[in-house]
């Protein structure tokens, strides 16, 4: 788990009522990618496969318009990569139907075994969740009610002899539905939007360093006080398998997208190998197949000395024309 580049609220003066933050509890060895296809939608395979961000202040735009049950189409790609560790701990989802689609990010953390089971136990909770109660009336709605669900499930995890597993897990969940984003964060792994040549990260990554940088803004920590913290700056605050879940970003509704939007989802595996202009220009060059750019952007990083496991969901919406 790694901080990256927004870690001080900056998020929230961009987006404005774009997000929301919820501060009380709310009552393999080998490279995995869970995917899902609307010719069998029962079926799960299996597919072996310290900067300042640029900014889009989302805000401040004119979205295109999208009317009350708009079409349009979705294109997904997943990848994950094991990178140097000695296991895969990230989990990933990725599902499209008829206009609309969801992608799912879980990097677990808490030993081997510990990090698979958790990444594995959230993701499959939010996913079989969400086909249960297929179709979703209220997005925001569900993602809190999920994370918290989700986060009972890891916590609840027991190891061999009997005791609290002691694991948990980041999130990061998108939905993509009828031309507008929802989104859920937990932890520290991104959510990007990406149009034309500008990139956004969505949400704030839920760490000691928030807190530390929250308070120096404050005037309650010295210059100084905040170097002497700042080594635990990036161990997380909020995360699946907490056991209280205080902490989340769920956007409260729908963000109207324009053709040709990208959402990227990716553990810290990408981010704390890619700058941001490096995954423009990755994501730029295979922009007519989301499944090429997935793959590329996870092949950028792959045999690099101390690499994170690293694993990315990117959707692509695309406007129908009317006629």
């Amino acid at each position: 788990m790694c901080v990256g580049s927004v870690s001080d609220g900056q998020v929230y003066e961009q987006l404005g009522s774009l997000c929301e933050q919820a501060n009380a509890p709310y009552v393999q060895q080998e490279p995995v990618s869970y995917s899902r296809t609307d010719a069998d939608p029962g079926a799960v395979t299996r597919k072996i496969p310290g900067r300042e961000p640029a900014t889009l202040d989302l805000s401040k735009r004119k979205p295109a318009h999208t009317a009350r049950g708009a079409c349009g189409s979705v294109q997904i790609g997943t990848s994950s990569v094991i990178g140097s560790r000695k296991s895969q701990q990230d989990a990933v989802f990725g599902y499209q139907s008829s206009g609309w689609a969801l992608g799912i990010v879980c990097d677990g953390m808490g030993g081997l075994a510990g990090g698979e089971i958790a990444s594995r136990v959230a993701l499959e909770s939010i996913a079989d969740a969400w086909f249960a109660q297929s179709p979703v009336a209220d997005i925001p709605d569900f993602f809190r009610r999920e994370a918290a669900s989700a986060d009972q499930k890891v916590y609840s995890q027991t190891a061999a002899d009997g005791s609290r597993m002691q694991a948990g897990t980041t999130v990061v969940a998108a939905v993509v539905r009828a031309g507008g984003l929802y989104w859920l964060s937990v932890g520290d792994s991104k959510l990007y939007f990406i149009r034309g040549q500008e990139i956004q990260s969505l949400n704030v990554e839920h760490n000691y360093r928030l807190e530390l940088n929250n308070r120096l803004r404050e005037g309650s920590m010295t210059a100084q006080e905040y170097a002497a913290e700042e080594y635990r700056a990036e161990a997380l605050t909020s995360f699946l398998g907490i056991g209280s879940l205080s902490e989340m970003d769920v956007s409260p509704s729908a963000y109207p997208l324009q053709d040709g939007d990208l959402i990227l989802l990716a553990s810290d595996g990408l981010y704390r190998g890619l700058t941001e202009e490096e995954i423009l220009a990755i994501v730029a060059k295979h922009s007519r197949d989301m499944q090429q750019a997935a793959d590329a952007l996870t092949a950028a990083v792959r045999g690099r000395k101390k690499q994170d496991n690293t694993s990315v969901v990117i959707l692509r919406y695309r406007m129908e024309k009317q006629t």
